[in-house]
């Protein structure tokens, strides 16, 4: 009987050591109501874990952004590898998945217009993660001396996360070069940035 208490007692000791040190690995972003409104954008509330070891580039009032902020995974050559961005759509009455096609086909429209060659695109609802999303999946290829940050081939998932709460919904764009990624569900769990996607929360 002590022995069995005891290796409950060591497992919780072993359970708790692993979450401390996951609770180390990450920094819990929360983005309220009030800070949207700081940084100007829609009121929206949420909250992710992001890996310390990845560039988080935050929103700051006063200063213009398009986005909740930014998350990037650079190669020893300062190339992206992986990137995460939280956009936004607010859809005021309107259907997401009936009405929000426009908005996700203009992100493809801007990646082409940004200098990527695309070289297939998928856009309307689809699984990830053993859900259906709104989304858009494409490969799209930056040749060298076009960007400072990203050059070669990537994979983008861009995925419209449906907001229980509010009208404005995270646009979830997601995207990681060829050398990281055989396929888009590679997204979910074979990444450094697959622990936003598993983290994301929506709160009231």
């Amino acid at each position: 009987m002590h022995k069995i208490k005891f290796i409950i007692v060591l497992i919780c000791i072993q359970i708790s050591f692993v979450q401390c040190q996951t609770k180390e690995d990450v920094i819990t972003y929360e983005v309220t109501p009030e800070f949207a409104k700081e940084i100007d954008k829609p009121e929206v509330h949420f909250k992710v874990d992001i890996p310390k070891s990845l560039n988080f580039d935050k929103p700051v009032a006063g200063k213009k952004g398009y986005s909740y902020g930014m998350i990037q995974e650079k190669g020893k050559d300062s190339i992206v590898t992986e990137m995460y961005s939280f956009g936004y759509i607010s859809m005021n009455g309107m259907s997401l998945e009936k009405d929000g096609k426009t908005f996700i086909t203009q992100i493809r429209d801007m990646l082409k217009s940004g200098g990527y060659k695309i070289e297939e695109d998928s856009i309307g609802i689809q699984e990830f993660d053993g859900e259906d999303y709104l989304s858009l999946q494409a490969i799209g290829t930056m040749k060298e001396g076009l960007s400072d940050e990203f050059v070669g081939r990537y994979y983008f998932n861009v995925i419209a996360k449906p907001n229980p709460h509010s009208e404005t919904h995270i646009i979830m764009l997601m995207a990681a070069r060829d050398d990281q990624v055989s396929s888009y569900e590679d997204f979910k769990d074979k990444l450094s940035i697959s622990k936003v996607w598993q983290s994301f929360t929506y709160l009231k």
